[in-house]
């Protein structure tokens, strides 16, 4: 059933640090007014949001709210990545994040779409950790080596990982054209510009720092440990790097369905200063008075949700025996994965 008519505002969002799109409607109704029909939108009815033959969003109404005040009742949707916080523990040996990904898809049922390849094998056990936890662990581990960053989402019944990269759907956002306005903020609240690495008797071993931060805005100081047969020292590196100056880039500009997160957009904005290519971290997508709006918070930086769940097979990092072969499972490239609990 159509119900465009009956939604005078409609908004679909996402967010890079959210496993599932999220599509939030007023829907027109009255007890009293018989112009106005009435449309049974139940907790778990399925939703589909299109524009012209294009399928943006297929989900399910997760929250409802109505109240003798109002004729609108609220509708709250997720898509099917919402279904990702299920918990599930697996061990996984020599496997590749996108091998992973598949194994999950197959056992509980999801279809799987475009799964990138990172050509990336670890090993790790997952107890009890969601099913979005374990996805982006794998594919955060990845990064780490490919130096690529990888974005979760659902289009339409089908789970996809994809590489965050500029692509042909990349769109050119400019004052005087589509741009309608931008916001610059930046802060130091959380920057760390000097870590220090004691060993496992608190003697100070290393201390790594940015030494122009640190004579712009004084030393802020952050703290890591290490054991004997441990070398921190990419992990305090990337304190530095990932904690400089916080910048959020926020647009508001007319709509267009191509700019969703996970994608790129080209700014041309000379008040600000913001030229060239930038990465969407979060958008809204919002149709209300006959207006198709864009709300984007973008990034100078490639960024991904990145988790660490689960944990190496030991302390020691090797391979752990397994007292037992049931629910155990091997290919001929040598990768294995062991339920710990089997789905259903």
């Amino acid at each position: 059933m159509d119900i465009t008519e009956l939604a005078p505002t409609i908004t679909w969002s996402g967010d890079y640090q959210q496993r599932a799109r999220s599509l939030d409607f007023g829907l027109l109704s009255s007890a009293t007014d018989k112009s106005i029909p009435t449309v049974k939108c139940e907790l778990g009815n399925a939703v589909t949001l299109m524009e012209g033959n294009t399928t943006l969003f297929e989900g399910y109404v997760f929250t409802r709210q109505k109240g003798t005040e109002s004729s609108i009742i609220d509708i709250g949707c997720f898509d099917r990545g919402f279904y990702l916080k299920s918990k599930a523990s697996y061990k996984f040996t020599n496997v590749t994040p996108e091998a992973i990904t598949r194994r999950i898809c197959t056992d509980f049922g999801i279809s799987a779409g475009e799964i990138v390849s990172t050509g990336f094998k670890l090993s790790r056990n997952f107890l009890g950790c969601s099913l979005y936890d374990i996805v982006q662990t794998a594919y955060t581990l990845a990064s780490a080596q490919t130096k690529k960053k990888y974005h979760l989402v659902f289009r339409g019944k089908q789970l996809c990982v994809v590489e965050k990269k500029a692509n042909e759907n990349t769109l050119v956002i400019e004052g005087g054209s589509n741009l309608m306005d931008a916001t610059v903020s930046e802060s130091i609240e959380n920057m760390v510009n000097q870590v220090v690495i004691y060993n496992k008797e608190d003697k100070l071993i290393k201390t790594m720092k940015n030494a122009e931060a640190i004579k712009l805005y004084g030393v802020m100081q952050d703290y890591l440990k290490q054991s004997d047969k441990e070398d921190v020292t990419a992990q305090a590196q990337k304190l530095l790097n990932d904690n400089g100056v916080e910048q959020k880039i926020t647009l508001n500009n007319l709509g267009n369905i191509a700019n969703v997160t996970g994608g790129t957009v080209v700014v041309r904005e000379p008040y600000t200063g913001l030229y060239g290519l930038f990465f969407i971290d979060s958008d809204v997508h919002t149709w209300k008075n006959g207006l198709y709006l864009n709300k984007l918070v973008v990034n100078f930086k490639n960024i991904m949700d990145e988790k660490d769940v689960g944990s190496l097979p030991n302390k020691t990092g090797k391979k752990t025996a397994s007292k037992s072969k049931k629910n155990k499972k091997k290919t001929t490239s040598g990768e294995t994965w062991q339920y710990i609990n089997p789905p259903g």
